[in-house]
């Protein structure tokens, strides 16, 4: 069982690492918010902050990467089950097993390009339109969210292949 044992510690220092790429998803949302309220109260006053456009787009998608692992973690995406319930046990174990699979392989290949456009975007000094910000590191968050749930996707597999869905 020391194997087992390795395997759970590999699955928590996993999930909270899912828990702080989350929580800084979540620090980006609530910096968006603000930076919105002020644009639309300078508006007002005629005075709009010029950037919140192009940095409200990059902290959605960073937001959307860094959720994706922690709420496949918590299992807290949506799931279809109405047809999914009627099948017998094994199909459902053979469906279980395909999805992450299925998973793995997109995300797998969008991590993939998406080190390739990260790494063309710091070699050309890529940056935003309204200011001077690189946009380099915003796709390298992309990249480690989408790895993050690649690995979420791989110990999910592993949980149903040694039939613990938790």
């Amino acid at each position: 069982m020391p194997l087992y044992k390795t395997y759970v510690r590999i699955k928590t220092g996993i999930r909270k690492a899912n828990y702080v790429i989350a929580l800084i998803g979540g620090i980006l949302v609530f910096l968006t918010i603000f930076s919105t309220t002020i644009d639309v109260i300078g508006r007002f006053f005629n005075r709009p902050l010029v950037f919140v456009s192009d940095t409200s787009g990059l902290a959605l998608a960073v937001l959307v990467f860094c959720g994706w692992a922690y709420t496949q973690g918590e299992k807290g995406h949506i799931s279809i089950a109405l047809v999914f319930d009627l099948l017998p046990q094994r199909a459902k174990r053979l469906l279980s097993m395909i999805t992450p699979v299925v998973g793995i392989v997109v995300m797998g290949l969008m991590g993939y390009q998406g080190v390739i456009f990260a790494l063309q975007s710091k070699a050309s000094h890529e940056t935003t339109d309204s200011l001077p910000l690189v946009l380099w590191p915003f796709k390298f968050f992309i990249v480690l969210g989408a790895f993050m749930l690649v690995i979420q996707l791989l110990i999910d597999m592993f949980d149903i292949w040694l039939n613990r869905e938790n």
